[in-house]
């Protein structure tokens, strides 16, 4: 995963993957839930950050942002948000 292009989760932001006032749900306990902000930061349980910020937060341990937080596509179905960032890499969706 390091060798692929690198993608700021604002990106998402940006290609309408996702939207302000969006909730997250945390991998390890899905009763914990962060709300996504216009600037691109979420917020939960009172702090403003970084995906990965936040889930150092909550873990007391580096996290990967990617892979802490859990969106809800349309049938109701939780995945990792990296699976949007996937998407953005995708050569369909390459800029020219």
């Amino acid at each position: 995963k390091r060798k692929q292009a690198r993608v700021p989760f604002g990106a998402l932001l940006e290609a309408g993957l996702i939207q302000p006032g969006e909730k997250f749900s945390f991998a390890k306990n899905p009763t914990i839930q962060a709300v996504v902000l216009a600037n691109g930061h979420l917020k939960c349980k009172g702090e403003v950050g970084s995906i990965h910020a936040i889930a150092k937060s909550l873990t007391g341990a580096p996290s990967n942002g990617w892979d802490m937080w859990l969106y809800e596509n349309e049938t109701g179905s939780r995945f990792p948000i990296d699976h949007l960032r996937e998407k953005l890499r995708q050569p369909s969706n390459a800029k020219t």
